[in-house]
């Protein structure tokens, strides 16, 4: 009978679509009104982003995997966040564009064709851009105002579990101009 060895640790990650400060602030300002009436727990401003594609617990060989994966052709483009939702079976509420731009749509399936080539499997739902502002909520009808946000690259993402809330650490940024 032979030993197996302990399990490998695993890292929880993500790519995502990061906000400078001032895209934050924005993101928090369109959505207070909606996170308050809607009962739920808010997103902690750290943590706010658009997923790119969720990897799930990750070993540090498929993490340095990860990390090599080329940088990617993409335009730098825009999106606007005007649409507020709500998944009322995870009870998330979500602020969303009513019409994703073409090159975020081609950007996340080049990104998962990238990760398909070195032995990743690829998310089987459709992909809906969003950020997620409250867990625990209720669903509210509302307008907001729409927040603009320039897109010029994309993170790798580490989620590690804190007292009340997941904390979000930038591992790697990617820019969409950066030739290596």
């Amino acid at each position: 009978m032979t030993e197996a060895g302990p399990k490998p640790a695993r890292r929880r990650v993500f790519l995502a679509i990061w906000p400078s400060e001032a895209i934050r602030r924005e993101l928090l300002r369109a959505a207070r009104t909606a996170v308050r009436r809607s009962g739920g727990r808010a997103t902690p401003p750290g943590n706010l982003h658009v997923t790119l594609a969720f990897l799930g617990p990750l070993t540090d060989a498929d993490l340095t995997t990860v990390m090599q994966v080329p940088p990617l052709p993409s335009p730098e483009f825009t999106i606007r966040l005007d649409k507020l939702g709500h998944w009322s079976r995870s009870r998330i509420l979500w602020l969303g564009a009513s019409r994703a731009p073409a090159e975020l749509v081609q950007l996340e399936r080049s990104l998962w064709d990238a990760l398909v080539a070195v032995g990743f499997r690829r998310e089987r739902r459709p992909y809906s851009p969003h950020v997620t502002l409250a867990r625990k909520a209720k669903s509210v009808e509302m307008d907001v105002n729409p927040v603009v946000w320039p897109v010029s690259g994309f993170a790798l993402v580490e989620s590690r579990p804190g007292a009340r809330h997941s904390m979000y650490e930038v591992l790697r940024n990617w820019d969409f101009d950066d030739p290596a």
